[in-house]
């Protein structure tokens, strides 16, 4: 009996352990991202670029890097509004791109960073020294929802990031303009419900992450489908609505939605 228990003990703990050691989700993995601009080199008669996407598709591998510039920067888009809590970023293990990461800002901002209206919040910075394949976290600590999160320095040179992650949870708006497309329907849904008016399906949207943008007709089963891209088709019955990328605020919530 006592044998019995000391298994069923240590299997606990295991199954404990094995809990504890889960790691949260990253909402950046293989989100849409954008440089400030492409590097590329030629090897043996092939080119070799260093998309943006090398840094939130999950690997260490090629990082993501800029041309020579002022103001290089990387921007990685959640698809949807959230309250972030932490960003890992990773440096590259070659000494040259590790270097290109020093003294780089991380922030986020509810807005895309060619609107007027920017409101990024500084997270922190990258140190002055040049760590090799380093991952240092940065705690947000911010008060409206966020969008996007950004890598960034102000000189002109590069900019090389091996990896970003992301971890944050879903943050209902008050409220946020859309723009109201009659006789379309998005095309690719991310989630499908049924609900009582174009406000719940509007609500749910902004509590359901990712989300940017919902179609609705009262008629169609289900009535309510959720979107993360602007890509429609003309289908009559249906209203599409879309967030824009630079956000506007506003005091509107339920009856906006007509």
């Amino acid at each position: 009996m006592l044998q019995k228990h000391r298994f069923l003990l240590q299997l606990c703990i295991y199954f404990l352990s094995d809990w504890i050691l889960v790691k949260a989700e990253n909402i950046m993995h293989r989100r849409p991202r954008r440089l400030s601009s492409t590097f590329h080199e030629v090897v043996n008669g092939t080119k070799h670029r260093y998309h943006a996407y090398y840094a939130s598709d999950g690997k260490i591998s090629r990082p993501a890097r800029s041309d020579f510039q002022a103001g290089p920067y990387w921007q990685g888009d959640l698809q949807g509004y959230f309250t972030v809590q932490t960003i890992v970023v990773t440096s590259d293990k070659d000494l040259q791109f590790a270097s290109e990461i020093r003294n780089a800002y991380i922030g986020v901002s509810s807005v895309d960073l060619d609107c007027r209206n920017d409101d990024v919040t500084w997270c922190g910075q990258w140190p002055a020294d040049t760590l090799l394949g380093v991952s240092l976290t940065f705690n947000c600590s911010h008060v409206k929802y966020t969008r996007f999160v950004r890598v960034w320095r102000n000189i002109t040179g590069h900019l090389a990031v091996q990896e970003v992650e992301v971890q944050g949870t879903p943050s209902r708006l008050k409220a946020t303009n859309y723009y109201k497309n009659v006789n379309e329907k998005v095309t690719s849904t991310v989630s499908s419900l049924n609900t009582r008016s174009v406000s719940d399906c509007g609500i749910s949207c902004m509590e359901t992450q990712p989300c940017l943008g919902f179609s609705y007709n009262p008629s169609a089963d289900p009535s309510c489908l959720h979107a993360v891209d602007t890509d429609t088709a003309s289908v009559t019955d249906w209203v599409t609505y879309f967030t824009t990328n630079c956000f506007s605020h506003n005091t509107c919530d339920g009856d906006y939605f007509k």
